[in-house]
């Protein structure tokens, strides 16, 4: 576990050199290394009280690290409280509870969107951002909580061109090969760091091929989870 924690604090400290250097390409990178870490440590199950230590040692430090922000509290909590359900309340509530939550939006946006059917008032109730690009790679539909993240109406964003919205520096080396990849028929993922408004968000994608009807050229379903936002310059 130790060596997890090292490897851990390691890349998080790479993380916040790249964040000084503006590299969104190093900081997508590593920071989509950072949560299967995160999950490591916190899914193993000590077997003696000086791991159990250690490991709780690591969450307050996490905690402290990053207080400022409050979407990485929030998940930081759960952390601790997790490991306070597993070595002093002995049960795993909230790690059910969390699991739930999440294979209830994912069961949520396939339901809404089956057979090329696009369930409006569903999609805007989720949490994640859905869109879905056309061949050419401009916006067919958003859902609310995406048009939302850019502060402009639905409407505004439809018609309009993704790279306008990832830039055009992603759009070109990353997410332009995975629609592609996507139209010919392939599920996958994609993660890419961008900067609006001055601060860099790195999102988690999921892209799938979607179709509004036989007749029609197939889509790019994509549904998109900003990360805890750790890709803050840390204060000085």
């Amino acid at each position: 576990m130790e060596a997890l924690i090292n490897l851990f604090w390691a890349k998080y400290a790479d993380l916040h050199g790249a964040i000084g250097r503006q590299d969104l390409a190093t900081i997508a990178k590593l920071d989509a290394e950072l949560d299967p870490l995160l999950e490591a440590i916190f899914s193993t199950q000590a077997r003696d009280q000086a791991s159990v230590l250690i490991q709780f040692r690591f969450a307050l430090k996490l905690l402290k690290e990053e207080a400022d922000d409050r979407g990485c509290v929030r998940r930081n909590v759960h952390l601790m409280q997790m490991l306070v359900e597993r070595y002093l309340a002995g049960g795993k509530a909230d790690e059910a509870q969390a699991s739930d939550a999440e294979g209830s939006e994912i069961a949520n946006i396939e339901d809404a969107t089956v057979d090329g059917f696009l369930d409006d008032a569903v999609l805007n109730r989720l949490s994640q951002r859905v869109m879905v690009v056309t061949p050419g790679y401009r916006i067919l539909y958003t859902n609310d909580t995406n048009a939302s993240r850019f502060a402009i109406s639905r409407e505004q964003l439809i018609g309009k061109h993704v790279a306008e919205f990832v830039g055009l520096h992603c759009f070109r080396n990353e997410f332009k090969s995975a629609v592609d990849r996507c139209l010919e028929g392939k599920s996958l993922p994609l993660t890419y760091a961008v900067d609006l408004d001055g601060e860099i968000v790195v999102m988690r994608c999921r892209m799938s091929p979607f179709a509004l009807s036989p007749s029609k050229p197939a889509c790019a379903l994509v549904v998109m989870e900003e990360e805890a936002d750790r890709r803050r310059r840390p204060a000085a």
